[in-house]
């Protein structure tokens, strides 16, 4: 028996500076022989020696790579906004194909670029903007779905390519993204209005400043660890406390099995030591899910739930002090 996908490709992808995950056979979820817990650590570490050697032992796994650390990917599954997208976009040198669309690799700043799904009002699925906390599968890996192998789109691959040599993106990627998606039934505003806490990570971004990142993982943590003062209050189908936790259907992603929503199986699981959708095996921020759920920006999605968790946002003393910071970076970059 030949050696996995995930064994041929992880030595090359982590002396490249990537964090490769295996992926359990048939599926997109990282694991071996059962979804791996709290896989989302890869995404702010490279996976030590072992661990690749373990995962590596399992002869049917693939390979995929946690998003993080500076590693940002595009993927582009709605097809008559590719020609759009792409001509916006930065040229992506490292690009592979599955089912459908295209999935474009970049570097950049993780701590300012997050995570997020373009969707039109309907839920259909545009464009996935993958950060910090999530993961794409990779060549040669088998997609679950065709039973046919992911396959690069580019010369350059992964395997032969530096992180520091991908492609750099725009802070405000994805602002420019949501501009093309327009055309296309993505509707901003459905997001909620512009808050102030959006405006001041877009000023710290431009000014090359990370203010708002320890406030996001703050918040997070907490929310982690208080999960009773928020989760029933997102609305989501059929949730339940289970054990220490909670249990429920995730409502923004069609069902596999084409149930109605009231029947589909209540699949993402809340713990205090993380959030999982087990239906398709996605990992969840706190934040994340309020995105998701109460369809808002990570900047409104911050300003919902910190009160809920007890994370003071804001007082005057420390508006004027941000106000501040931001006028003296933006003057430096200036004189510079």
């Amino acid at each position: 028996m030949g050696e996995s996908s995930f064994a041929q490709t992880a030595p090359s992808l982590v002396a490249l500076g990537y964090s490769p995950l295996p992926i359990m056979p048939n599926s997109k979820t990282p694991g071996t022989d059962s979804p791996m817990k709290n896989w989302q650590e890869w995404c702010r570490k490279a996976p030590p020696p072992n661990a690749i050697a373990g995962w590596s032992r399992y002869a049917d796994c693939g390979v995929g790579v946690a998003c993080g650390m500076g590693l940002i990917c595009i993927d582009i599954d709605f097809e008559p906004a590719m020609e759009a997208l792409i001509a916006m976009l930065p040229q992506s040198n490292v690009q592979k194909r599955g089912k459908k669309g295209v999935s474009l690799f970049y570097r950049g700043n993780t701590d300012v670029i997050r995570s997020r799904n373009f969707r039109t009002p309907d839920r259909v699925g545009l464009v996935d903007l993958l950060s910090e906390g999530k993961q794409t599968v990779l060549p040669p890996s088998i997609h679950p779905d065709t039973g046919e192998p992911y396959y690069w789109w580019t010369d350059d691959t992964l395997m032969d390519v530096r992180l520091s040599e991908l492609t750099e993106l725009p802070d405000d990627i994805a602002e420019r993204i949501g501009e093309v998606l327009k055309a296309y039934g993505y509707d901003p505003d459905l997001e909620g209005p512009s808050h102030r806490l959006g405006s001041f990570a877009a000023s710290t971004a431009s000014a090359g400043g990370s203010v708002t990142a320890p406030l996001f993982r703050a918040v997070n943590n907490q929310a982690l660890a208080s999960l009773a003062a928020w989760v029933p209050h997102l609305g989501l189908q059929r949730c339940y406390r289970a054990g220490g936790g909670f249990k429920a259907v995730a409502n923004w992603r069609a069902s596999g099995t084409g149930r109605a929503l009231h029947l589909r199986a209540p699949n993402l699981s809340f713990r205090s030591d993380g959030i999982r959708d087990f239906g398709d095996g996605r990992g969840y921020s706190p934040i994340d899910v309020v995105v998701e759920a109460r369809r808002l920006s990570p900047s409104n999605a911050l300003e919902w739930l910190a009160p809920r968790v007890g994370v003071q946002l804001y007082d005057p003393d420390a508006a004027a002090m941000a106000d501040r910071i931001v006028a003296s970076a933006l003057r430096k970059k200036k004189a510079r």
